[in-house]
């Protein structure tokens, strides 16, 4: 719901480790560029219309747009990753080499964004939804093409973008608990579907509002959150179809 957050990706281009250099000097060479690959504006060269894409059984293909925001050609690529056990301890990613294996294909995988320009990526299911929710992460990163000099020091900070993906389950169940203890909000998904809670207050007396943050909890997860006063509030909560507020005590 929203931009997606940049994540810079570092590419060092034309370091050649030579042989006859003492080893305190490529210590000191690779600091160096570590120092400068961390004090140089990280700007992404363009951006996404949306960063969450959510498929609840109604459309099976949905689109992503790419906006670029410099005059210059983008090389981009993508990598898409299915989560197990979301929001779990052993959560793991899944690389998806095979769209229909993995049920979601994602194209084009690879495009150029001109300058100025704008481009469609669409997301296409292959596969059902199931009584099971699947959630996906889409890489989208600008690459290097063409070869460099390496006798020529270069270096370039890359910014690219996580999207997440989800499929909602055949017939979606919300179970949602919000208990609170103090100023510690549990909140304890049992459904088969997650639920983003946002737009939290609390307020004392009328007065007093304080703003709690946003918080996605996967189906059969368990999240804590630290709530800025020790009394009531509530939440809007999304589960795909509908945004509904939940009060707590």
């Amino acid at each position: 719901m929203g931009l997606a957050a940049p994540m810079p990706l570092a590419s060092g281009r034309g370091f050649t480790q030579n042989k006859a250099m003492p080893k305190h000097f490529l210590k000191i060479l690779a600091l160096g560029a570590f120092l400068m690959l961390f004090s140089l504006p990280a700007r992404a060269e363009f951006m996404l219309s949306n960063a969450i894409v959510e498929f609840n059984g109604q459309n099976p293909q949905q689109d992503i747009e790419l906006i670029s925001r410099s005059e210059q050609n983008e090389y981009i690529e993508t990598e898409l990753y299915e989560i197990i056990n979301p929001g779990k301890e052993d959560e793991q990613r899944r690389r998806i080499a095979n769209p229909a294996e993995g049920g979601l294909l994602v194209t084009p995988d690879k495009t150029i964004l001109t300058g100025k320009s704008r481009k469609i990526l669409r997301l296409i299911l292959l596969r059902d939804p199931g009584d099971q929710e699947r959630i996906y992460r889409l890489v989208i990163k600008p690459v290097i093409k063409g070869v460099e000099s390496e006798t020529q020091l270069g270096l370039k900070v890359l910014v690219g973008y996580e999207a997440l993906v989800i499929v909602r389950p055949k017939a979606p169940e919300t179970k949602l608990s919000l208990t609170r203890k103090g100023n510690i909000l549990s909140v304890s998904n049992s459904g088969n579907t997650n639920v983003l809670l946002q737009s939290g207050q609390q307020c004392l007396d009328g007065k007093d509002c304080k703003t709690m943050p946003a918080l996605r909890v996967y189906a059969g997860n368990s999240e804590d959150i630290t709530l800025p006063h020790a009394a009531p509030g509530s939440y809007f909560i999304w589960d795909g179809k509908k945004l509904n507020e939940q009060h707590f005590q």
